[in-house]
């Protein structure tokens, strides 16, 4: 889990489960997750009635998560 600098923690996030999607988190949880930020507030607040909006953090993750190698060589 990372914390970010304004207190939110973010959890380690599978990108197989939820690649290409936008997720809510509440209280460092993946919460809700959907094609639309619409659809994902949605579902979080259905859960989470009681919490306001700025306690439902969403993050849209990366379909596919890439690795770029270099190698740098002297002839």
């Amino acid at each position: 889990m990372v914390t970010m600098s304004t207190d939110i923690k973010i959890p380690t996030i599978d990108v197989k489960k939820y690649g290409g999607q936008q997720v809510a988190i509440v209280d460092g949880k993946i919460v809700a997750s959907g094609q639309t930020s619409e659809e994902v507030v949605r579902k979080a607040k259905k859960d989470y009635p009681d919490r306001p909006l700025s306690d439902i953090h969403l993050l849209t993750v990366p379909k596919s998560i890439y690795t770029i190698y270099s190698a740098i060589t002297t002839l």
